[in-house]
């Protein structure tokens, strides 16, 4: 079991049940005796790996996390969004899960595109239609994306219908990242769009980061999916925030712990 949700980053109590077989019961057991060696992190959902907080995954793991919510959370956002405005320019953060749009986009082009991902500018580079403001700075090879001043800067000069974008973290009502510079970067996106679109899987509620972002309320909505706790999501809608469960089709397999277990400093 421990090699498991090492591989996979976290992987839920259900899951691990149906993958071997056993009673939830005897997961429990088996999972409190490993939180009890250190050896993974024990959370309300099921079960995280213990990298550090400042470990990051590289973007082709996370590109294969969650691919089931992440697909469900972007056609909800999307459909969301429909129903507000006739978007016209949107902004892409760099995480996986806002990248997942981009299948859904591309019938509607030409759109303008802001983003600073790499998978995303390389992807519309080969769209002719689609109208690209590519954001550069310091290139992170880790992330394959670009931060800096320099894309803060850009930002603040422009204006565009819509930002989708994911956080690592999120804790009452909050959501967080491991890196400041990160931080800055994804508020830069929120200031300069009239929606913010929060897309983020329901694994990153269990997830801790030490840098503060956004209350989730200055967020138009707030897109996870349907396996958030429904207490998480009564006090959320009791705060004010705007929350849509994307209902997730899944074919039975172990369920994704989102960006890493137990850290949270990837974006999405």
């Amino acid at each position: 079991m421990f090699e498991l949700v090492q591989a996979q980053g976290s992987a839920r109590i259900e899951d691990l049940s149906d993958h071997f077989g056993v009673s939830t019961m005897t997961i429990h057991r088996d999972l409190d005796h490993l939180h009890e060696k250190g050896v993974l992190r024990k959370v309300r959902s099921g079960a995280e790996a213990r990298p550090s907080e400042a470990f990051e995954h590289d973007v082709r793991h996370r590109e294969q996390l969650n691919t089931a919510e992440k697909d469900a959370i972007a056609a909800s956002a999307l459909a969301w969004v429909d129903q507000r405005v006739a978007m016209q320019a949107f902004a892409l953060d760099d995480s996986t899960t806002a990248f997942h749009l981009l299948p859904l986009l591309r019938p509607r082009l030409p759109l303008t595109v802001v983003t600073n991902f790499l998978p995303a500018i390389n992807a519309l580079a080969a769209e002719p239609s689609a109208r690209l403001t590519a954001l550069g700075g310091d290139y992170n090879r880790e992330f394959a994306s670009f931060g800096g001043s320099a894309v803060v800067q850009s930002l603040s000069e422009l204006h565009y219908d819509v930002v989708f974008m994911s956080v690592s973290a999120v804790a009452r009502a909050t959501c967080f990242h491991a890196s400041r510079a990160t931080a800055d970067l994804k508020l830069a996106f929120m200031r300069s769009a009239e929606l913010s679109v929060l897309m983020v899987d329901s694994t990153k509620f269990s997830r801790r980061a030490v840098h503060r972002i956004a209350p989730l309320a200055d967020f138009d909505v707030v897109v996870t999916d349907d396996r958030l706790d429904p207490e998480e999501v009564s006090a959320l809608r009791s705060s004010g925030v705007e929350v849509v469960l994307a209902p997730v089709d899944r074919p039975g397999s172990i369920a994704d712990g989102g960006t890493h277990g137990g850290a949270a400093g990837s974006p999405s």
